[in-house]
């Protein structure tokens, strides 16, 4: 918006006239003696935008619970249409018959008819599909500025560093639970697919998942673990194998959609065996957390880990909490 547009919009819906050059002042706060702005025209303003003067003038905390606010909003619109869709595909399931039929043998009205539900579904699959990769991608954002808080553009062999130590501690809740709940999966293997687990799949899978009681968001490590104890050989290797025959099944013919839907299998299964593992992975959290300004008891509780590792039968340590 211009600031004559904000002038004019202001004076047509707000009956408060201002002029652009007025605008362009407001804007000037850097300047020594920035314009002063009244609260008639902060709450014009404030309103021509939907928000109140108090999310204007907050900081970003304000920002974030109004953000907040319009996607609760969404998110119930998101779940009248998933029911209305659910109750549609029951309806079309009835007629898949007709809509498997060659051209030929449909009048018309039925043709266009049929055309109108493959194109509305096209649409929503592409709008819907579209949603969750944004979704994702704002998730693994999320998670990368929280590595960098913790420390990991720092080396992680530095063991005076607390960063680099809370970083490999972290990483070590994980391995723990491991060899507590899967004491088949062997180390080696972990190492193998190590970086495996931190392609996109594993973050898209962490991105699903739902922690018990809240306590922490998903990471790619915890969807790593839950992989190694499912299905042995990862994420990305277990979604190649499911894709194939959720087109067989489906019968689709949209490898986005195939991809999504075997995810979301997987997501299910994961979740459940989340919460199983979940009391164990909480028990080494708690341990962490209580060390966590420590470092000394940190190094401990790496060195604890690394010991652990060494004492294992199947072969030499190796760094397998991808750090």
């Amino acid at each position: 918006m211009t600031q004559s547009d904000v002038a004019r919009i202001l004076e047509k819906e707000h009956d408060l006239k201002l002029h652009s050059t007025a605008i362009a002042k407001m804007e000037q706060r850097s300047v020594e003696r920035p314009r002063t702005i009244r609260l008639s025209e902060a709450r014009a303003i404030a309103d021509m935008f939907g928000l109140t003067v108090d999310e204007m003038t907050s900081s970003g905390e304000g920002e974030i619970q109004a953000v907040a606010r319009e996607f609760a909003a969404i998110g119930a619109q998101a779940d009248a249409l998933k029911s209305q869709t659910a109750t549609a595909m029951e309806q079309l399931q009835s007629v898949l018959p007709v809509m498997a039929a060659p051209d030929e043998q449909l009048t018309p009205e039925i043709r266009v008819a049929r055309n109108q539900i493959l194109s509305s579904l096209a649409s929503l699959e592409g709008d819907h599909l579209s949603r969750i990769k944004q979704g994702h991608e704002l998730i693994y954002s999320l998670h990368q500025a929280k590595v960098e808080e913790l420390g990991a553009g720092y080396e992680a062999t530095n063991d005076g560093d607390v960063r680099s130590l809370r970083l490999l501690a972290m990483g070590d809740i994980w391995f723990r639970v491991l060899l507590e709940q899967y004491p088949a999966v062997k180390p080696a293997d972990l190492t193998v697919h190590a970086q495996l687990d931190q392609a996109v799949s594993t973050v898209q899978l962490a991105a699903l998942l739902q922690p018990p009681g809240g306590e922490t968001g998903p990471t790619w490590m915890m969807a790593a673990a839950i992989a190694h104890g499912l299905w042995g050989h990862g994420v990305a290797i277990e979604l190649q194998e499911r894709v194939p025959n959720v087109l067989r099944r489906t019968r689709q013919g949209s490898l986005k959609y195939a991809r999504y839907e075997a995810l979301t299998e997987m997501a299910q299964e994961a979740q459940a065996e989340l919460e199983r593992i979940w009391p164990s992975a909480t028990k080494y959290y708690a341990e962490v957390k209580s060390a966590w300004g420590d470092t000394d008891a940190l190094r401990e509780l790496t060195q604890a880990t690394a010991e652990l590792m060494q004492q294992l039968p199947d072969g030499e340590q190796d760094d397998v909490t991808g750090a």
